[in-house]
């Protein structure tokens, strides 16, 4: 018998046709492995894109909590600063209505500066020359200073300053030079402000000799105003 299947007008081996349909089988079974690589593919994309995106949006959240945190900081930063301004206003009216007479007389300078409030005391009101003993008349001054910064929250640095003419005779026995004056005056200044009321661990004593003159120290006039005790008001930091 021979293997031939009939259809029709036309006869086809048996062996060919089952070849036939084995190739075919194959073929879709590699275009269905290929489709499935793809997938696989794009799925493994698709995660990868989605890993992107959720970083995207951790990192904008992350900014965002950041600047908030920023901006909280800068508006407790300016409130702080606006308290610090009004509590330096005040300080400064106080000692302008408490001193005026002083300041009438030219004994002492008062200015607000950016860092707080400076009291500029010449060395005629505190002190006689080459001394660093107080007078009565400048003890009675900083016992007013005294009395006006009592309730206020401030640091307060004494600064003794000095011109450059050096220091001579007897008087370098017991200060060498002028740093030594500039400091035995600031420090006089502590004590009686101290005992006047003003709180010990606020209060600081500096020197800084002739290192900082305000005025020329080639006239009498010029030395005169360079001789002298800075009162320095700052703002104490208050903890948190």
């Amino acid at each position: 018998m021979d293997n031939f299947m009939s259809s029709g007008r036309f006869k086809f081996p048996v062996k060919g046709i089952t070849t036939a349909i084995i190739i075919g089988v194959v073929s879709i079974g590699c275009a269905s492995s290929g489709n499935y690589d793809a997938l696989v593919k794009e799925n493994e994309t698709l995660k990868s894109d989605l890993k992107l995106a959720q970083n995207r949006a951790a990192d904008t959240e992350q900014g965002r909590k950041q600047t908030k945190k920023e901006l909280n900081l800068t508006s407790d930063a300016l409130a702080m600063t606006a308290v610090k301004a009004r509590s330096q206003e005040e300080a400064y009216n106080k000692l302008v209505n408490g001193l005026s007479k002083e300041l009438v007389a030219k004994q002492i300078t008062i200015s607000q500066m950016k860092t707080g409030v400076n009291v500029n005391l010449t060395e005629g009101v505190l002190f006689s020359s080459g001394s660093a003993n107080v007078s009565d008349a400048g003890r009675a001054v900083l016992e007013k200073v005294s009395a006006e910064l009592a309730d206020m929250p401030f640091q307060t640095i004494v600064a003794g300053h000095s011109d450059n003419a050096p220091i001579g005779g007897k008087l370098a026995e017991k200060f060498p030079t002028n740093w030594d004056l500039a400091s035995a005056r600031a420090t006089e200044v502590v004590r009686i402000l101290e005992k006047s009321g003003l709180p010990g661990a606020r209060l600081v004593a500096v020197s800084f000799g002739e290192n900082q003159p305000i005025a020329s120290n080639d006239s009498p006039e010029g030395r005169k105003q360079n001789r002298r005790i800075e009162i320095r008001l700052r703002p104490v930091e208050t903890p948190e």
